[in-house]
């Protein structure tokens, strides 16, 4: 008798550890007094549909001890009491929070804020069944139908978002009302939006407007610092145009991403370098109509190290706009080339095949110059010939030429794939003339020197400092010799600067220049007195005897700049021209430059006697002589008109200024 009250004693107590165990399963030993199973106590646990399972005893109800009624009573409590079947479990439903439209007017309570991704035409694409019943915000806050809850058509949703990395917060059951409520705030945000990128389009159009009245080559947006600094670049020079606030230079550098093409990023990233062009092609909801004149703007954003961002644009003209409705007809002469230049030109682009390399540096005006070229070849021959632009970016303005397109992919190893692609198959596409963007690696120069080799002409640039340097550039990337050297590949080497011009209103006289503008003016004046006179000589007989020939030069229309302006100009100047150098190549050229003789190709290039040729600096010097340029802006191009020890030199020889 003793041993069975035990055993009933060991029971009781282990059901009630197991139930002070909050979630292990104990099992009591068989009763000695009855064959049946022992009961099982279970825990509650959480499912993984919100509900729980609640703890469940089963046992014979053979015994009405005051122990067993008090188990019952404590599972009762619990929720779930079975009695006729071991082990079974009951679910029922979890307690859960239900907000309202209440819930909206209290402090703490729902409030709607950021975007809504779910919405339709949102980041989340899901089905309009799905949007009825749940809505996800960008900041996370994930509202869900209460009666829906357990529904396919929302933890799907859930599961999309969390595959796409967007942040999804613990989910707050609401009613359906809430749901459209949601939406009908995603509805009034995007509305707002718009409005706001409406206006902010409508400021990118005026700006670029604004700009083209002025004569702009570039637009510069600088946002940092509190506030963003709109500039523009006229003749060479910028110029603050307008100042904005931080804001809204962010919101003008955005729009511009989001409304480009040919983006190098599929969104606007303010970490990293970016490139993107907008063009006067573009169909669309997002396209921008670009000013009229200007063909296309190329753009290039880069990170501040303060966390700013920087937008340069740069505006690409037609001919027309530049050139008046006659472009076709106007020839290099037009853009400041001396007559003696005019003629080599004419004689290169007459010459069969080969390659004809404009260089200089960047915002020089070699695409402007290789673009009139181009005009006038197809006009001298009635636009019978097939002309193929290969660019990235494209610019095009040559009349009755065929652009290619290359990739528009985000990707840069993408754009250089489809790049190359198309120079290989260029070849059958039976071309006349073909115009590369830029020799820039060693593939695009093995295509130009390809081309030359099969007769065709080839125009092309590149950033190099002189044109006699053209070889050294193209042996520099990787070119072989036996190529490069070749005057029958290479017809061509141009090289040029821009140079900007003087305001014939408000000009001062060199000579009066020491006396109004300071004393430093007349070092400039005995630069200016050496340069001329040494070149003179030089065109008369060479370089050797130089200084035995010098004669006294003409600075009577030799002017400086007014820097204080006038209302015809900005601080003295107005438009600009071109110091350029052109070589049509030879044998002996290509020979000394070979065997690395620069001097003697140069004296060669110079001399009466060899090819006549004209240097950058001369030609400066010319249009110092004329009267068109100032003598500071040309050295700042080009370099100093004559060294201290030609100065002197040339002053032993033809006595000191007066």
């Amino acid at each position: 008798m003793l041993d069975i009250l035990e055993e009933i004693k060991e029971a009781i107590s282990s059901a009630f550890q197991g139930k002070a165990a909050g979630g292990r399963a104990s099992e009591i030993p068989p009763s000695k007094l009855t064959n049946v199973a022992p009961p099982t106590i279970r825990a509650k646990a959480k499912t993984s549909g919100g509900m729980t399972q609640s703890s469940s005893v089963s046992e014979k109800a053979s015994t009405e001890t005051s122990s067993q009624e008090k188990d019952k009573q404590e599972s009762s409590s619990d929720g779930a009491i079975s009695a006729e079947k071991p082990g079974a479990m009951i679910e029922r439903p979890a307690e859960i929070i239900i907000e309202d439209e209440r819930s909206l007017a209290i402090a703490g309570g729902l409030e709607f804020s950021g975007d809504v991704l779910t919405v339709e035409g949102g980041k989340l694409k899901i089905p309009d069944e799905s949007r009825n019943l749940c809505v996800l915000f960008e900041n996370g806050m994930w509202l869900v139908s209460a009666s829906h809850r357990l529904s396919p058509l929302v933890t799907s949703v859930a599961q999309m978002a969390a595959r796409h990395g967007h942040q999804i917060n613990p989910a707050r059951y609401v009613t359906p009302n809430i749901i459209r409520q949601a939406y009908l705030y995603a509805d009034r945000k995007a509305s707002v939006s718009r409005l706001d990128d409406n206006a902010v389009r409508r400021r990118i159009v005026d700006t670029l407007q604004k700009a083209v009245e002025a004569g702009a080559n570039d637009v510069h947006i600088e946002a940092s610092d509190g506030r963003t600094r709109i500039e523009f670049r006229i003749d060479g020079a910028l110029r603050l145009w307008e100042t904005w606030t931080q804001k809204e230079g962010e919101l003008m550098l955005s729009s511009v991403y989001s409304h480009s093409v040919g983006q190098s990023g599929a969104t606007a990233n303010w970490q990293e370098p970016q490139a993107a062009m907008l063009t006067s092609t573009s169909t669309g909801p997002d396209a921008l109509a670009l000013p009229k004149g200007v063909i296309s703007v190329r753009c290039q954003w880069v990170p501040l190290s303060d966390g700013g961002r920087y937008l340069d644009m740069r505006l690409q003209y037609d001919s027309a706009h530049l050139f008046g409705e006659n472009f076709i007809m106007a020839d290099v002469d037009s853009l400041g080339f001396s007559q003696e230049q005019l003629k080599v030109v004419q004689s290169l682009r007459q010459a069969p095949g080969g390659m004809r390399v404009f260089a200089g540096p960047v915002n020089q005006g070699k695409t402007t110059t290789l673009r009139v070229t181009l005009n006038r070849r197809m006009a001298e021959t009635n636009m019978q010939l097939n002309c193929l632009l290969v660019e990235d970016p494209p610019e095009g303005g040559i009349v009755g030429a065929r652009q290619v397109g290359v990739s528009s992919s985000v990707k840069d190893e993408q754009r250089e794939k489809s790049f190359v692609e198309i120079m290989r198959c260029a070849l059958r596409l039976d071309p006349d003339i073909v115009m590369l963007g830029e020799v820039r690696d060693i593939q695009t120069a093995k295509f130009a020197f390809r081309l030359a080799l099969t007769g065709r002409q080839v125009y092309t640039t590149t950033h190099v400092y002189a044109a006699l340097a053209v070889p050294q550039r193209l042996r520099d990337i990787g070119m072989e010799p036996y190529l490069v050297y070749d005057h029958h590949l290479l017809r061509g080497m141009f090289c040029q600067r821009l140079l900007r011009g003087m305001c014939s209103h408000c000009r001062i006289p060199l000579a009066d220049a020491h006396s109004e503008l300071g004393p430093h003016y007349k070092d400039l004046a005995r630069r200016v007195r050496a340069g001329l006179a040494i070149m003179d000589s030089s065109r008369k007989g060479g370089s050797v005897g130089v200084y035995d020939r010098l004669s006294e030069p003409d600075l009577r229309n030799v002017y400086i700049a007014n820097p204080e302006g006038c209302s015809h100009c900005f601080r003295g100047r107005a438009g600009r021209t071109i110091c350029a150098e052109v070589i049509e190549t030879d044998q002996k050229i290509m020979e000394l430059l070979q065997d690395n003789r620069m001097e003697e190709a140069r004296d060669y290039w110079l001399s009466p006697t060899g090819m006549n040729g004209v240097t950058m600096l001369w030609h400066s010097l010319e249009k110092i002589r004329r009267g068109e340029v100032s003598p500071d802006d040309a050295e700042f191009e080009v370099g100093i008109m004559a060294t201290e020890k030609e100065v002197i030199e040339v002053e032993q020889r033809l006595g000191v200024m007066p």
